[in-house]
């Protein structure tokens, strides 16, 4: 398995996890924004297994939740480019491997932000729909080829990022809303 991120050391946690379930990880940085980079990282990653890529899970994002107000070029410009574009480049990267494997399957990680969005999360939310037109174009492009997509739509998972958004008080209503009287956890989309 091959972890990416713009930064390999901000992964010795996520690698350290996976491997200790047994499973054979490398960390690579790549910032998922650039095409070269996406590009130069797939080759990076099939030399270093020995085998094409098989499996693409794109859950990368980038985003900054505030009042319409407040929205700036620099908001939009990342989120898109760390949350859209880099779906396209590592699937464009991915394919060719995937073609060589005999077919493969690419999970796009949405959000259900896309179909309820919240105040303040007006970029976000729309990044996330278009992850969704996204996934049923590459579904219906790529399946001659024998490559699935789908995508996922989970809520809110607990993780550090996301509860770095909001203020404890907002973040103990937010739990306190939910189905299941806790936020997800990343197991509960892997599963």
């Amino acid at each position: 398995m091959a972890m990416l991120d713009v930064s390999a050391r901000r992964l010795e946690p996520a690698v350290a996890e996976v491997a200790a379930r047994g499973l054979d990880v490398k960390a690579f940085a790549c910032d998922v924004a650039s095409r070269a980079d996406v590009a130069a990282t797939f080759t990076r990653v099939e030399q270093a297994f020995g085998a094409p890529v098989s499996v693409l899970v794109n859950n990368a994002v980038w985003a900054r939740f505030q009042p319409l107000a407040e929205i700036d070029d620099e908001v939009i410009d990342r989120t898109i480019a760390v949350g859209l574009k880099a779906l396209v480049w590592t699937t464009q990267a991915a394919v060719p491997q995937m073609q060589r494997h005999g077919g493969g399957s690419i999970v796009n990680i949405s959000s259900v932000g896309a179909r309820y969005p919240q105040s303040g999360s007006m970029v976000y939310g729309a990044m996330k729909g278009a992850v969704i037109a996204l996934t049923r174009a590459a579904a219906v492009e790529l399946s001659p080829l024998r490559i699935r997509v789908n995508a996922v739509l989970p809520g809110m998972v607990g993780t550090p990022a996301s509860k770095a958004q909001f203020d404890a008080e907002t973040l103990a209503s937010r739990e306190a809303a939910m189905p299941l009287g806790r936020f997800g956890a990343p197991d509960d989309i892997a599963a």
